[in-house]
């Protein structure tokens, strides 16, 4: 017969048992005793029933995450692994959660409406939104009244963003009841037109959180137009709240955080504006000044030609006055001899048109026929004419005028 090593025998047994999916992360209830944390973190203790007992180890990871501290004599149930610890070839559970007495129904209830609102698509990332603005005015936070979340709230928006208008809607956190007061209130504030709602709780059991994972209180907020961010109970708390809200945060205080700015960052921005724009504004005002130098020292250089110009323009105005006045007392002298001259030729022509005038006057006057018929001549005259030769006479009747008078006559053949 073959033989075997222990060791090898209760590897083959441990080996068996991790495979064996029925009996792994299975739920086990049963009282807890012999209850001791190590110094190191980590939980060791049995579980016992009136028939039976096995011993359980949870890690300190894990113990991390309980909401309460156990005690001997509690009925509880567990989340756990079923292996062996090799060296001491020991059936134990490994755990992973503690519930107290009854919470198994409520997590198996937990689980199946949360598959059911995930197949309806309530938790896709598709119907989330996002916050409308870096720096919100005005969130409605509803939370317990009095509660030390709702003090966490305050603080952490007094310390971070003061200059929020926060309205806070005290609102039932817990028990069968809660939903009912929370529904109406998350429906009001949505139609507020808030940049954001905060629906908040601090930490307890599983029990304490479960009224957030009312099924009508999920498709309330599923149905919301208002951004809504959750701070729930702890870091490793998950209510279906937080999976339909647009954000889950750890802790009420984390919610604020994720929503707001820091004013002290926020001051420090604006410091690191201010100082660029200074620097900014330095430097136009550097290269503005930079240029108006250059326009000055350009402007004293046109002055400086303007003003050569000016001399110039001056000299060549005298040039030209002198030219003018020396050219207008040459036209002068020139007019005033042109002058003199013309007024000579005038008067020798006037004297010799006179001459002319007296010549042509006395031969007019020799010629004239009144002095001619003076002298013994006169004109034969037929219709106002002088008739010059016989032939030209036309009627036996015409007039002889004499330097006295006329007389008429025939002619006699």
């Amino acid at each position: 017969m073959q033989q075997i090593t222990v060791s090898s025998l209760v590897r083959y047994l441990k080996n068996r048992l991790d495979g064996d999916h029925n009996l792994q992360r299975i739920y086990v209830s049963g009282e807890i005793s012999n209850y001791h944390r190590h110094f190191s973190g980590h939980l060791y203790f049995t579980l016992k029933d009136e028939y039976a007992s096995i011993s359980c180890v949870m890690f300190k990871s894990a113990a991390a995450t309980l909401k309460f501290e156990p005690k001997n004599g509690d009925k509880v149930t567990v989340y756990a692994n079923t292996s062996i610890f090799e060296a001491a070839g020991q059936l134990q559970l490994y755990v992973l959660k503690i519930e107290a007495e009854g919470a198994g129904d409520l997590y198996a209830r937990y689980e199946a409406l949360k598959k059911k609102l995930s197949e309806e698509g309530k938790f896709s990332d598709t119907h989330k939104i996002q916050i409308s603005t870096s720096y919100p005015e005005r969130i409605a936070i509803l939370v317990g009244d009095a509660s030390a979340a709702m003090s966490d709230i305050k603080r952490s928006f007094e310390r971070r963003w003061p200059l929020c208008k926060c309205d806070y809607y005290p609102v039932l956190v817990q028990g069968n009841d809660a939903p009912l007061d929370i529904i109406p209130k998350l429906k009001q504030v949505d139609e507020m037109d808030y940049d954001a709602i905060i629906l908040a709780r601090g930490g307890g059991s599983f029990e304490d959180l479960f009224c957030f994972n009312d099924e009508a209180l999920v498709n309330t907020i599923y149905e919301m137009k208002t951004f809504i961010v959750t701070g729930i109970g702890h870091e490793q708390d998950f209510t279906l709240c937080d999976f339909v809200a647009d954000l889950r945060a750890a802790t009420p205080t984390a919610a604020v955080e994720l929503i707001t700015p820091d004013i002290e960052e926020v001051i420090e921005l604006i410091d690191d504006y201010r100082y660029s724009l200074e620097k900014r504004i330095l430097d136009i005002f550097e290269r503005k000044k930079m240029h108006f130098d250059y326009l000055t020292s350009s402007l004293l250089q046109y002055q400086k030609k303007l003003v050569s110009l000016n001399d110039r323009i001056d000299n060549d105005i005298a040039l030209i006055r002198s030219a003018i006045l020396h050219k207008m007392e040459r036209y002068s002298d020139q007019i005033d001899h042109n002058l003199s001259s013309m007024s000579l030729n005038l008067n020798l022509k006037l004297n010799n048109a006179r001459l002319l005038y007296k010549r042509l006057n006395t031969l007019l006057e020799a010629y004239n026929a009144e002095n001619v018929l003076k002298r013994g001549y006169s004109l034969v005259m037929q219709e106002d004419k002088v008739v010059k030769r016989k032939a030209d006479l036309k009627k036996d009747v015409f007039e002889v005028r004499f330097a006295d008078g006329s007389i008429y006559a025939t002619e006699r053949n």
